[in-house]
């Protein structure tokens, strides 16, 4: 079941994504597909499928939700130079998948493993821009500086993978990717999960002493913010604010 948080904006449990109901636009982040060939270079071997496993969360999301627009908010592809072999074959089936089975708007947010990505987009047809705006959202991947005055009234970003650990009553504790979800100045902002099956990025449960991945971040009260975990294809679960969360571990 979606999870309400402002307006027409939802987390679309339970996958790992925002929907805009009024606009019918799905919002995913970081799939970085392709990883296990790039990593395989640098000597670091995982088990084949990863990015195919990836894969199939976007396209249980699309059949989930029905949307009629798709934004990727940035890192599509994992390395920063060439597309690796890796990389061009996923991502090749992965494009070929959405413009066969699905009907679809596509949109690609540049993030900052997107480098010369725009070859391949442009043999389906897709677009990549630097921020999307639809209605009363701005979407951008959030590696960058951005004068807050020229957003909309909701950000979504990706690049910052959070992640909250939980401690049971016999010590033992679970990591999970979440959403965050808190006010940037006047304005809210709602920090995406990865999509990638094996990026669970950086915990936030001591959240004063993280230095975010990404500068729209910096500065701002984090222990206001409030955690959604989620098991992906399963459950999305709304936790209390950081700064209660984190007297509980």
């Amino acid at each position: 079941m979606r999870v309400k948080l402002y307006k027409s904006l939802y987390i679309a449990s339970p996958w790992p994504a925002a929907y805009i109901e009024d606009a019918n636009t799905l919002v995913m982040s970081d799939l970085h597909l392709g990883i296990e060939g790039y990593l395989e270079d640098e000597g670091i071997f995982l088990p084949r499928g990863v990015s195919r496993s990836t894969a199939e969360l976007v396209y249980n999301a699309i059949e989930d939700y029905m949307p009629e627009t798709v934004v990727f908010n940035g890192d599509l592809k994992h390395s920063f130079g060439l597309l690796k072999t890796s990389e061009w074959r996923e991502l090749t089936n992965f494009f070929r998948k959405l413009k066969e089975d699905y009907n679809l708007n596509v949109y690609v947010v540049r993030g900052n493993h997107d480098n010369y990505l725009g070859v391949l987009l442009d043999k389906f047809g897709y677009e990549m821009v630097d921020r999307f705006d639809v209605d009363y959202v701005t979407i951008v991947h959030g590696h960058k500086e951005e004068s807050l005055e020229e957003f909309n009234e909701v950000v979504i970003i990706g690049h910052e993978h959070p992640s909250i650990v939980i401690k049971d009553e016999a010590g033992g504790k679970y990591r999970f990717k979440c959403f965050l979800w808190g006010d940037l100045g006047e304005k809210k902002i709602l920090v995406l999960p990865p999509v990638s099956e094996i990026s669970s990025g950086t915990s936030f449960n001591m959240y004063e002493y993280v230095e975010p991945l990404s500068p729209l971040l910096r500065d701002l009260d984090l222990g206001k913010f409030k955690p959604y975990a989620i098991v992906p294809g399963e459950v999305v679960r709304e936790l209390p604010p950081l700064e209660v969360l984190r007297s509980f571990l």
